[in-house]
């Protein structure tokens, strides 16, 4: 009596399972720079244009690629999404990271190890990536820790 019962509560749980997917944030983006934080300063102290950034996003069951462009130098970053340690070009080295999903939020964590003009100096980051309920608005929540201290930065992409 009790197999059956088993089997049952199994059977009823597999749909529900099954639907708890995590996002595809796959596809064309642009920066909406009405709804995003304003971008960092440069250097020299001047800020970035970020007005042209687009991100062109592919998304596998293990892995997500984003190539960012229209800021000068393109830049491509793949991460794993099963929390494998994922390293990346970064603008002065590498950047060592690992994602994995919160709910249906993609959420990396890394850091980088660079020379400046003092010695080393590193730098964490967070990126918290999140699809609206209709997936036309993908909002990265950027948090950066250096020895300039923490900034955190809502950047909001439409799709195309």
């Amino acid at each position: 009596m009790r197999r059956p019962l088993l089997l049952l509560t199994l059977a009823a749980l597999l749909p529900a399972t099954a639907n708890a997917q995590s996002p595809d944030f796959s596809g064309t983006w642009k920066i909406n720079m009405i709804k995003s934080d304003a971008a960092p300063q440069g250097r020299g102290g001047q800020q970035m244009d970020m007005s042209k950034m687009m991100l062109a996003i592919t998304q596998t069951a293990e892995m997500i690629t984003i190539v960012q462009s229209g800021t000068g130098q393109e830049l491509t970053t793949s991460y794993y999404l099963d929390g494998r340690e994922s390293t990346n070009a970064a603008r002065r080295g590498e950047m060592k990271s690992k994602s994995k999903w919160d709910g249906g939020k993609l959420v990396t964590d890394g850091s980088a190890t660079f020379e400046g003009p003092n010695g080393q100096v590193t730098m964490t980051m967070k990126d918290v990536r999140e699809l609206s309920k209709d997936g036309k608005t993908m909002t990265v929540t950027s948090t950066t820790d250096s020895p300039m201290g923490q900034r955190t930065r809502k950047t909001v992409f439409d799709k195309q």
